[in-house]
């Protein structure tokens, strides 16, 4: 009964954050640190990291989102014929917001995306489930590109809190949800 009550407190008080990170920003292992760290503290973390894949055979590039909970790896962006562009798979758009769905249905202590991209901020891609886990009131941590900041704040109404790009920034908002 204890942890019923815990849960149900934890989400009356649930809030989500963004943290933002520059384009040009080479180090970006704040993020996926932060979520190994809950992890071993047996926070209950799902969602989407992102990794960045180099085929040292041809020289090509691509992007996987990485399922939080499980490890299974999604290729999302993928070499196009063109040197270094990549384009985004639209379809595995599908199998990605499945993980956020599977997210929502599990209610996770919190909710980790490490994706505000193009479609998002277009109104498209993953930002439906990115608002239903909102609007559900499961804590939530994005990252969000600076240049994306506004609209991020527009999309979600100015609510929730901004944080720098970094471990502690994360932990810090972290303790401060947690305890609340």
């Amino acid at each position: 009964m204890a942890e019923a009550d815990e849960r149900s407190e934890k989400q009356m008080t649930a809030a989500f954050a963004a943290t933002v990170y520059t384009p040009k920003q080479a180090d970006k292992s704040a993020l996926p640190g932060f979520v190994r760290r809950l992890q071993a503290e047996q926070v209950k973390v799902a969602g989407i990291l992102q990794e960045s894949r180099l085929d040292f055979d041809d020289r090509t590039r691509t992007i996987d989102s990485v399922d939080i909970s499980t490890g299974d790896r999604i290729p999302i962006k993928r070499p196009m014929t063109n040197d270094d562009e990549c384009g985004l798979d639209v379809a595995s758009l599908v199998e990605t917001s499945a993980i956020l769905r599977n997210a929502i249905r599990a209610r996770p202590d919190l909710v980790v995306i490490e994706k505000f991209g193009d479609q998002e901020q277009m109104g498209e891609g993953l930002l439906d489930e990115i608002m239903q886990i909102i609007a559900e009131g499961i804590p939530l941590l994005i990252a969000v590109p600076e240049p994306a900041l506004d609209i991020w704040r527009r999309q979600c109404g100015g609510l929730g809190e901004t944080l720098p790009y970094t471990e502690d920034a994360m932990r810090d908002w972290w303790r401060g949800l947690s305890k609340g």
